[in-house]
């Protein structure tokens, strides 16, 4: 789940408007990162016995496009166009236009939300098994759903300049390109975020809210207008010397009787560096939802990262989900790749490599 808003606030979360060219020239970008995972998802039919083989999995990988132009004054014409490498239409990855100035930054475009960057940063497992799936999403009774605040949709965003530290971000979201109904309009979405960086110290708080519930099928707002979801999580990192250490808390709230689904998380991680090698853990637990009992789960990771080179980097993981009987968490980016029969568990390992350029 790492992501940025390019050109945007703090180093880290957000990449730095110096990431653009200073010319109109293209600047092309990308990530290549596979690996073969091999997973045990339990089913209905076969219990905790399946085994999945899967060769040559892509792990988000990735080509961008990028540039900017100098307007004069002090401002700056920005775009940016990138798609996944595995299927997909062009531009179907975070893809903008927008302007750069004292102002902050304003992008208009297809890009992940405010909420879902903020704590990029503190998941050394993204889009890989390890994945910190068990964030930004509610599991139980009809209100199971993946990566519910986890998602990239046509938006206008706003963020700050950073002032001692601080910078913050806000979108807004109108799914509906064509109304039906009169209570179409009402289908909406706001994300902010708040972030600090200080030396060693990094804190994030977010806030999202859906005005309409959001389809767990599809990236878009469901029809329901009556019913409301938000989300708010904060978070801290902080580095000791070689060590990195990175702890959130996140609270999803949904409206509705057939819809309530309320429930907190947690989620810890670190990675220590030993030359060109790091090791990587993490465990995050999902409490039950107020939808139904037993709908929790925990996921936990560790891994191996040896950087061959600054850009070039192979790595090994084993990451472990334990649902309780009546959750449906899956694994992999967003919780999607790898999801078993409600109440089963899952597993795998993965040996990768991944290049960046």
């Amino acid at each position: 789940m790492k992501k940025s808003l390019i050109a945007l606030a703090v180093a880290g979360t957000f990449a730095a408007p110096a990431a653009f060219a200073a010319t109109a020239n293209v600047d092309v970008y990308g990530l290549v990162n596979y690996s073969l995972d091999i997973v045990e998802a339990g089913t209905a039919t076969v219990g905790d016995d399946e085994r999945d083989n899967v060769t040559g999995v892509d792990n988000g990988s990735r080509i961008g496009f990028k540039g900017s132009e100098d307007l004069g004054g002090g401002l700056k014409g920005l775009w940016q166009i990138e798609t996944g490498v595995q299927g997909g239409a062009l531009g179907n990855r975070n893809t903008f236009v927008g302007l750069n100035g004292g102002f902050g930054t304003v992008l208009l475009g297809n890009h992940d939300h405010p909420y879902k960057m903020a704590s990029g940063h503190m998941d050394p497992f993204g889009d890989t098994i390890g994945d910190n799936a068990v964030m930004g999403s509610v599991t139980g009774g009809a209100a199971n759903q993946a990566s519910v605040f986890d998602r990239r949709m046509n938006t206008v965003a706003y963020v700050s300049p950073t002032m001692s530290g601080f910078s913050v971000a806000a979108a807004y979201v109108q799914p509906k390109q064509v109304e039906t109904n009169v209570t179409d309009n009402d289908l909406t979405g706001t994300s902010y975020s708040a972030n600090y960086a200080n030396g060693p110290l990094r804190v994030i708080a977010a806030y999202e809210k859906h005005k309409g519930v959001v389809n767990g099928a599809a990236p878009a707002l469901n029809s329901t207008a009556t019913l409301d979801s938000d989300a708010w999580k904060i978070g801290a990192s902080y580095k000791f010397g070689d060590l990195a250490v990175n702890a959130l808390y996140e609270e999803i709230d949904r409206d509705g009787a057939a819809n309530a689904a309320s429930r907190d998380a947690w989620y810890l991680s670190a990675v220590y560096a030993m030359g060109p090698m790091a090791l990587k853990a993490a465990y995050g637990k999902a409490d039950d939802a107020d939808s139904g009992a037993n709908t929790g789960a925990t996921l936990w990771a560790v891994g191996l990262d040896y950087n061959l080179s600054k850009r070039t980097a192979a790595y090994v993981m084993y990451a472990d989900l334990d649902n309780e009987s009546s959750a449906t968490y899956g694994m992999g980016a967003g919780g999607t790749r790898y999801v078993p029969t409600a109440g089963l568990d899952a597993s795998g390992f993965s040996i990768g490599m991944r290049h960046s350029f």
